[in-house]
């Protein structure tokens, strides 16, 4: 059954059995055979003729939304029973970081980290909401980013305490260019920066990026609102970084399944990842 998912996995990203066996190093006829076999197994279509190429049916996108997460777990447990390090134990494993994140103090504090365990991570970059996703699905064994997760099956803890400063704007204004209202960062803020004294007076504007509100900030478009590390990367001018009070931060948290958190060595990478933190 693995292999069938594996086949329908690729056929749904190129919709064509000829790119789809490329993609997985096999024939067309060893991709159709393996669809074939899942159908069988299944009793109902899976994929179905659209013009010159191959489409999922109803069932077949019901049945593959359902079978990615188990065929991702199955993934972790195949490279784990292949590993060849010593007393079998994993060495390598993925972390996603937020954009944000990745792109002001993340790398450095992962790097620490490394330095520290007998183990490699692999990084990642994407939005909080696709980090929390991907780790929920078993792309990625951890992640660090915004998270409201509840999920039973998930374990986050708070690694920093991130404040948000208010960027001075080269010109006069009115405006505070902030953060989209689909990101993590607003969804998990959003009432404590509508009711702050120094900032309810301002007309908003979202943008997507905090690295371009930054730069906004510097050519006078608009006064902003950003993380620190992203205020202190991009050097934006010292005097005109200005610390908010009442303060407001937002939790960056390590985020991973049950079942990686109950390793040993993601559970001292959890200890050493606060620690170094508070240093940074």
């Amino acid at each position: 059954m693995v292999e069938g998912i594996e086949a329908l996995l690729a056929l749904e990203r190129t919709g064509t059995i000829s790119e789809a066996a490329v993609q997985l190093r096999l024939t067309q006829s060893a991709v159709s055979k393996r669809i074939q076999a899942l159908e069988n197994v299944l009793k109902f279509k899976l994929i179905a003729p659209d013009g010159r190429r191959v489409k999922l049916t109803a069932k077949g996108l019901l049945f593959l939304a359902k079978a990615h997460h188990l065929y991702s777990e199955l993934k972790n447990l195949k490279s784990i029973a292949t590993d060849k390090e010593t007393d079998n134990e994993v060495k390598k494993f993925s972390i996603a970081l937020s954009d944000s994140i990745a792109a002001s103090w993340g790398p450095k504090l992962i790097r620490l980290v490394s330095k520290k365990l007998s183990a490699e991570f692999e990084m990642h970059v994407h939005r909080s909401t696709l980090v929390e996703e991907n780790v929920k699905l078993g792309k990625y064994h951890l992640g660090l980013c915004i998270s409201n997760t509840k999920n039973s099956q998930m374990v986050s803890t708070v690694v920093i305490e991130e404040p948000l400063v208010f960027l001075r704007s080269a010109i006069e204004s009115n405006q505070l260019i902030t953060i989209e209202k689909n990101s993590g960062t607003w969804r998990s803020l959003e009432e404590k920066i509508a009711r702050h004294p120094k900032l309810k007076n301002f007309e908003l504007t979202h943008v997507e990026s905090f690295a371009a509100i930054v730069q906004m900030a510097k050519e006078g478009f608009g006064n902003g609102l950003v993380p620190m590390g992203i205020a202190q990367t991009m050097q934006f001018s010292k005097k005109d970084i200005l610390m908010l009070s009442p303060h407001i931060h937002r939790q960056i948290k390590l985020i991973a399944r049950k079942n990686i958190a109950e390793l040993p060595v993601i559970k001292e990478f959890q200890t050493l990842i606060q620690e170094l933190a508070k240093k940074l």
